[in-house]
């Protein structure tokens, strides 16, 4: 829009490509600068750029401060400086960069220059040091909303949490999605017992080879793996739009990191899941973490123990969990219930708190000196702990008044109390839980208190009432694979060619014609100039397959809407010549029948050499010492141009297979009758045809 050159800081090289890939799939020209390039390839960027041949130029932190690159930069006609993940400029942000706080650099050098930052998770205080760093004067300050209304919240207990992880993959199989974990060893372990489970998964921590990061990302972004186990290495440099969950196999230290690792789910606007583990053993964890992180930095220390208090109350909140973290951002949300969190969705047990509340805060009011929720419970239930009986605490009017409950039911009323505003809770290594002005109201009886009763919540499903606009399912599959094969050609994600939302639009409008297809959301100039042809025909030749036979043309489609076929689509034909598979002689599908059950023999050959490859190569790197993540990596390899091989003959013979299938079918039970054939073999009709055998 505003011509010349805009320079782009972002964060990771790998963010970088997949914004490049995407634009220049888009038409517009767009280069990344980074140390990955060959010298060649910098010399033509830096060519072009002197030409004023490109638009957009991206660029780390680290380079766009080098005095070298700043001197190539001053010769150039920068419109604009565009600021990626500008939290990581705060060092209130949760991902600060040392460099991000000298890109003041850039508005010295061009004070005429529009400069914009751009974040998805700051909350005021960043807000207020992004100006300051960068050293705005004035700025206009845009803030949407941070409310993502297609993500589902959920909390939920870790007990049996592998479990609980196996059943919700196996509830949604295909579904692309990333599991967080705070252990780098953690990642591999529950990596290789989904693979073990038939999920394909693979880990990714700071750790593993550069190598073997890069392959496990290029597999994801390319739906060659479904699921991705990591630490918080993983994440910011994709921008996958169809990631279906994210889930926290356990709590992150921040609700700033929450959010951003959760806000990489449903980017394109598909209902998507945010599940997380929680515990009791959290804090501690995150405690330990924090004081070896900040042990020489106090003053930092207490901001990040305020920000893991504050990601508690949400885990252990009652209110609705969408307004919890709309509120930490500055946002107010009313629309309560949400219908996207656990706790509006299938809200647990409540009860009315105000006795429980009052025995908690007249507790505190007792104890001589400040302690925390443990003890608190413990004097409560009459405990007969070494610490509350040193303390002489058993002889305060509060111990035992709460025997009613357990130690644990205790610890979580008072949790729920602090996230719900009745009680504070400091900032401390070791923190304390004091009253406040709330808790005066509830002894008065001046305040209504809900508690959930605790261990009373389980895991919800999906939100009701929400279900999408049906398409038709088997056309977008067709689709997919259509997808598929060109991003293989030009070495991109499937996403940069079509999100997944636009090829439903596709299966929603059955596009006929050019002008049509270009109407769809999603399909620019340049993309319907690319791939419009091919994806045209795929949807008029699969009208065809499914309409020929229909003497009016006109059929309901999947979801209730009507289809008017309009005769040759100009689908390519059949193998062996014929345009339509029902019209092939059965003689000729039998023979047909023979060639392919001779070629599957082979695909599964060549799977059983792949296997014994892998484990041969596993061998081989024990004794040479030789990390297993490279022989896995080179044996996916293997399995993956197997995979290609299969899915395009598929791709090629859908119909022609299924046909052959059944007349096979038939041909057996006049051979040796149906009853009898159906003593010793069951199939089924779906997409395809599956035969199975019946024999013990």
């Amino acid at each position: 829009m505003t011509g010349g050159l805009t320079v782009v800081v972002s964060p990771l090289i790998s963010l970088m490509k997949d914004q490049v890939d995407t634009l220049v799939t888009q038409g517009v020209p767009a280069v990344t600068l980074n140390s990955s390039l060959s010298y060649d390839a910098m010399v033509r960027i830096l060519v072009d750029l002197g030409a004023g041949r490109l638009r957009l130029l991206y660029v780390s932190p680290e380079r766009a401060v080098q005095p070298r690159f700043l001197a190539i930069l001053r010769e150039l006609d920068v419109t604009l400086v565009a600021v990626d993940e500008a939290h990581c400029i705060s060092e209130w942000g949760h991902q600060f960069r040392p460099e991000y706080r000298q890109l003041s650099v850039l508005k010295e050098m061009f004070p005429g220059v529009p400069m914009i930052a751009l974040t998805a998770t700051a909350i005021p205080e960043v807000r207020q040091d992004i100006i300051k760093q960068l050293n705005l004067a004035d700025p206009s300050v845009y803030v949407g909303s941070f409310n993502r209304e297609n993500l589902q919240y959920i909390v939920t207990g870790k007990k049996d949490a592998y479990p609980q992880l196996i059943d919700y993959l196996r509830n949604n199989p295909g579904r692309s999605g990333i599991i967080y974990f705070s252990n780098k060893k953690r990642t591999e372990e529950i990596a290789e017992r989904l693979r073990n489970d038939g999920i394909r998964a693979l880990p990714y921590h700071a750790d593993l080879p550069d190598n073997f990061r890069h392959r496990v990302q290029e597999q994801f972004v390319r739906d060659e793996i479904d699921v991705v186990c990591a630490t918080n290495a993983f994440g910011m440099g994709i921008d996958k739009p169809d990631v279906r969950f994210v889930i926290h196999y356990d709590m992150p230290k921040s609700l700033e990191a929450y959010a951003q690792e959760t806000g990489r789910a449903g980017r394109d606007g598909e209902e998507s899941d945010c599940i997380l583990f929680y515990g009791p053993g959290d804090r501690q964890r995150c405690m330990a973490a924090l004081e070896k992180y900040y042990g020489e930095r106090p003053e930092h220390r207490a901001l990040a123990v305020r920000k893991l208090n504050d990601m508690i109350a949400f885990c252990e909140t009652t209110r609705c969990r969408r307004q919890h973290l709309l509120r930490y951002f500055g946002e107010t949300f009313t629309a309560v219930p949400c219908r996207g969190c656990d706790i509006c969705m299938l809200p647990g047990e409540l009860i009315d708190g105000r006795e429980i509340a009052a025995k908690i805060v007249n507790c505190i009011s007792e104890l001589p000196g400040k302690f925390g929720v443990t003890h608190i419970a413990d004097v409560l239930t009459g405990s007969k702990s070494s610490k509350v009986l040193a303390r002489g605490h058993q002889d305060l009017p509060s111990y035992t008044s709460g025997s009613e409950h357990s130690s644990k039911q205790w610890s979580s009323f008072i949790r729920q109390l602090i996230a719900n505003g009745y009680l504070d809770q400091s900032s401390d290594q070791y923190p304390v839980v004091t009253t406040n002005e709330r808790s005066g109201a509830v002894l008065s009886g001046g305040e209504s208190v809900r508690l959930t009763r605790p261990e009373g919540r389980q895991t919800r499903g999906r939100r009701e009432g929400l279900d999408e606009r049906p398409f038709d399912a088997a056309l977008f599959e067709e689709l997919r694979i259509v997808r598929k094969r060109f991003a293989d050609e030009m070495s991109i994600p499937p996403y940069a060619v079509f999100h997944d939302r636009t090829l439903k639009e596709m299966a929603r409008r059955y596009p006929q014609t050019l002008d049509e297809f270009s109407a769809i959301p999603g399909v620019g100039d340049a993309k319907l100039q690319k791939f419009g042809e091919a994806f045209v025909s795929t949807i008029c030749c699969y009208r065809d397959r499914q309409y020929t036979d229909d003497e009016q043309g006109m059929t309901p489609d999947a979801g209730g809407a009507t289809v008017i076929s309009s005769g040759d689509s100009g689908c390519p034909a059949a193998p062996g010549g014929a345009a339509d598979p029902d019209e092939i002689p059965d003689d000729a599908l039998l023979k047909e029948a023979y060639a392919l059950q001779e070629y599957i023999r082979e695909l599964r050959a060549e799977l059983r050499e792949a296997e014994e490859f892998h484990k041969l190569l596993l061998a081989r790197a024990r004794t040479l010492g030789i990390q297993e993540n490279e022989t896995y990596a080179i044996t996916t390899q293997v399995s993956r141009r197997r995979h290609i091989v299969t899915e395009r003959f598929y791709e090629r013979y859908p119909d022609v297979f299924v046909r052959i299938a059944k007349v096979t079918i038939s041909a057996a039970e006049e051979a040796v009758g149906k009853e009898a054939l159906e003593g010793c073999v069951e199939y089924e009709e779906s997409e395809r045809v599956s035969v199975r055998s019946k024999a013990p």
